[in-house]
């Protein structure tokens, strides 16, 4: 079946909506049994279309999810570089900081130095030299001389050195800067697209929310509707016992009454009526004909629910077997309905006696008609994947008084 379908147990708000307490005649029934199956027909696209929107918005979240994850991922670069970038500018300043202590150093030494040049004039040098008492004097004074002068020169030089080291960290931590605030700037820009991809992500939630919902609500209403239907079946049932019960009675018969007018009677163990009370359950035997071979992918009974995840019931057996294999009616009966229903494609509902009743869903064929008198074993359609189906199958159904009950009768 279908993975998106709704529980398989609404399949009674397919067959009837609602029976009439009073007689019915055939006419009715088929009136009633159409209006009933455009109802269903339009429920089922309502889930539908619902289930489509749900499929819709989990794709674009899936979508969002992706573009979130990568928005973040360049945020995380963007963050790392930042990062790296203030640390090289930590790295710089404390650079900058020791040259500009040993540019104040120089600077000191420097001053100093002029100032004594001042103190003692441009020729204190030269009378120094020429101040030796001797020719060993002379050469020693000439020495300190040079070192003199190569030391006022080398310090210059290294204070002209330690200014451009200064003035180099001062343009590369400004760069460094400008670096830091473009990278801030394309930080706010991802951040804001992050906070509209947010947004978008909340507001699919929210749409996902309410599709879930309204597919929750249209499923509620089916299955309120099926729960109905099935009391509306009882109500038919047993106004068929009551007309039989009395008939039996004009003609003086103490005998067991049909669960229908026009259903074979020759079930063992059919129910009796007595005096104000019900048809009792009948008992059931291997005389009811299989609708046909194939392997049971899905049985009869509680399931886990392909949406919601939690236990659902299925109201028949699921039967693989190929397009157009003959489907066989389970025992001699009435044809209460054949024709589309809904999300169960063509379909055939046959009364076959004891408040018992047959149901073939989504068939490729049919080949009986409403109020037809069918034998056991006669072929009523053929196997096919109509209405709420994804694959060539059978979904037969037994009910008795209209509600589901195992098909393995």
């Amino acid at each position: 079946m279908k993975k998106h379908r709704v529980v398989s147990g609404i399949v009674t708000g397919s067959l009837v909506l609602a029976f009439l307490t009073a007689p019915v005649n055939a006419a009715s029934l088929t009136e009633q049994l159409a209006q009933s199956n455009a109802r269903q027909a339009a429920a089922k696209y309502q889930v539908d279309m619902t289930q489509n929107t749900i499929n819709g918005i989990e794709d674009e979240i899936g979508k969002v999810n992706e573009e979130v994850n990568r928005i973040n991922g360049i945020i995380g670069a963007i963050n790392a570089d930042i990062s790296s970038i203030e640390a090289n500018i930590a790295k710089k300043q404390e650079e900058l900081k020791i040259a500009e202590a040993k540019k104040q150093e120089q600077e000191a030494a420097m001053s100093d130095r002029v100032r004594a040049m001042y103190m003692y004039g441009n020729g204190s040098i030269m009378e120094f030299i020429f101040s030796a008492s001797d020719f060993s004097d002379f050469i020693t004074k000439l020495d300190m001389s040079r070192y003199i002068m190569t030391a006022d020169k080398d310090s210059l030089n290294a204070l002209e050195e330690t200014k451009k080291v200064i003035d180099e960290k001062k343009l590369s931590i400004e760069a460094d800067r400008l670096k830091t605030v473009a990278k801030k700037t394309e930080q706010e820009v991802v951040l804001t697209q992050q906070e509209e991809v947010l947004a978008q992500k909340d507001q699919l939630l929210a749409q996902n929310q309410a599709a879930l919902e309204e597919y929750k609500a249209i499923e509620a209403a089916e299955a309120a509707t099926s729960a109905d239907i099935e009391g509306q079946l009882q109500a038919y049932y047993e106004q068929q016992r009551a007309a039989a019960e009395q008939a039996a009675q004009n003609n003086g018969s103490t005998g067991a009454t049909d669960g229908s007018a026009g259903s074979d009677t020759s079930t063992p163990g059919s129910g009796e009526t007595s005096g104000g009370g019900t048809t009792a359950p009948p008992v059931y035997s291997s005389s009811y004909v299989w609708p046909c071979d194939g392997n049971i992918t899905s049985e009869f009974g509680w399931r886990i629910h392909p949406i919601w995840g939690d236990s659902r019931f299925h109201a028949g057996v699921d039967i693989g077997a190929s397009t157009g294999t003959p489907v066989a009616c389970a025992g001699n009966g009435t044809v209460i309905s054949a024709g589309w229903n809904g999300g169960y494609g063509n379909c055939v509902i046959v009364d076959i006696g004891n408040g018992l009743s047959a149901v073939y869903a989504h068939l490729s064929a049919i080949n009986v008609s409403s109020g037809e008198t069918v034998a056991a074993g006669q072929t009523v359609g053929a196997v096919g994947s109509t209405g709420d189906s994804t694959g060539a199958h059978l979904h037969y159904e037994v009910r008795l008084y209209g509600s589901p009950i195992s098909p393995y009768i």
